[in-house]
């Protein structure tokens, strides 16, 4: 089974549980700073990685770690749960999937664009605005800068891909010529 489809499995189960209680916003924040610290920092990665560690050994760190830091009691189960099964590498998955879930139930769409220059402000809301009529959902941009583009953008958005960059133009120019 992949990392996506475990951390996918988690993530639901997580979700249902939070939704019903009415706390699914409060645990994607908690759950976002935990695997973010498990991406950032080697060492804990290295620590929960180990085969040589039991899962008992790495459930009480983060019992120790996790107990009276105000954390969603849900949330620490799931962590919990995931040492004693030796499956904490998989908690940046379960953050994506997670927020990818809440995501979907509040109708937001998430993207990428990518320009070879930082975009203003002004042009990336006019875009951000452009994408949101065509698809006709509510659509949150990340934008990115990529200097292997000439110039133009790229924007990524929940399976569509809208392309303006100047190296596209370039090849159709180039097929137009060439017929």
């Amino acid at each position: 089974m992949s990392q996506t489809e475990i951390g996918k499995r988690y993530a639901k189960a997580l979700f249902t549980s939070m939704k019903q209680a009415g706390t699914q916003e409060k645990g994607l924040a908690e759950l976002r700073v935990i695997a973010q610290a498990f991406e950032s920092d080697s060492s804990i990665n290295e620590y929960f990685s180990n085969p040589l560690i039991a899962s008992q050994q790495k459930a009480e760190v983060i019992r120790k770690s996790l107990t009276d830091r105000g954390l969603n009691g849900d949330v620490f189960g799931l962590v919990l749960l995931m040492a004693e099964k030796n499956r904490l590498a998989h908690l940046p998955a379960v953050a994506k999937s997670y927020e990818a879930l809440s995501d979907a139930e509040r109708g937001i769409t998430t993207g990428v664009v990518r320009a070879a220059k930082p975009l203003q402000p002004n042009d990336q809301k006019e875009l951000e605005a452009k994408i949101n009529e065509v698809l006709k959902k509510k659509i949150v941009l990340t934008f990115k800068e990529d200097p292997s583009l000439l110039g133009g953008v790229i924007a990524e958005v929940g399976g569509w891909t809208f392309d303006d960059s100047i190296d596209t133009h370039l090849k159709k120019l180039s097929e137009v010529l060439t017929r």
